[in-house]
């Protein structure tokens, strides 16, 4: 086997995050399992008080869950949940890493590399991946020696990092800066943009780059924001989330979220 840099840092899809993991911890969430079967079904549940603002404990719920049974599909939350209390079993892994495998298995889990690993497999920053899907991408990131195939590793995260940024400047909270880069060629389109630089001169083009620029900042901040103020959500069992569920049942201020209406 060829040496490989175990300290190397990746970020995770949602590159402007500060959160990083090293090689070695990516090998660590990854020698946990072989198929997604291993850690898809969970027992812990989350539960959404106010569904109408974003909440990070949306795709905990008993709902999302039952909806992901459904449909044989795997979720984001459920790997960050079951691979931490699963050993580490893979022997050649752990050899690549310059480790045994009681030594990897004593290492802690970094949670962003939970997060990182399911960005590979989903290419996306979606929370639901088909199981047959996770177990195909999972097995094309070793190589036949058993070591990480680094190539596929940053394919598969350059593949999830395309997607998530398309999809934010698009559709989510970035799609501002969606609205200010269609704005620009409308403008130029319609000829409207010369008569503003006849206002600013040379200023005009630089002007408006930064102001679109500084808007897509401002949202950038705002999802890393609510990512950090909603992430630490509390989790019970299913009986209790229920019971829970059903104490707000007669509450108008509250309202399903969308997955509790999907497949009834």
């Amino acid at each position: 086997m060829m040496a490989i840099d175990v300290a190397k840092t990746y970020r995770p899809a949602q590159w402007w995050e500060d959160e990083t993991a090293t090689l070695l911890d990516i090998a660590n969430v990854l020698g946990r399992w072989e198929t997604a079967k291993q850690w898809s079904e969970r027992t812990e549940f989350a539960v959404v008080e106010k569904v109408r603002e974003e909440d990070m404990a949306q795709a905990a719920t008993i709902a999302r869950y039952d909806y992901a049974r459904r449909q044989g599909q795997a979720e984001r939350c459920a790997l960050a949940q079951n691979v931490p209390k699963l050993p580490f079993t893979n022997a050649k892994l752990a050899a690549a890493m310059g480790k045994t495998v009681e030594e990897m298995d004593r290492l802690p889990i970094n949670p962003t590399a939970l997060g990182l690993v399911f960005d590979v497999l989903v290419q996306s920053k979606s929370s639901l991946l088909l199981e047959d899907v996770a177990d195909e991408r999972r097995a094309r990131l070793f190589l036949a020696d058993g070591s990480l195939d680094e190539g596929a590793l940053v394919s598969g995260l350059y593949s999830s990092r395309v997607a998530v940024t398309t999809g934010f400047i698009l559709l989510g909270k970035g799609q501002l800066y969606g609205y200010a880069v269609a704005a620009k060629i409308l403008l130029d389109a319609t000829g409207a943009f010369e008569a503003v630089k006849s206002a600013l001169g040379s200023y005009a083009e630089p002007l408006y780059w930064v102001l679109s620029f500084g808007v897509a900042a401002i949202a950038v901040r705002q999802s890393i924001e609510l990512s950090k103020r909603t992430a630490n959500y509390e989790l019970m069992s299913r009986e209790e989330a229920e019971a829970a569920e059903e104490r707000m049942k007669n509450d108008p201020s509250k309202q399903s979220t969308v997955f509790s209406n999907l497949g009834k």
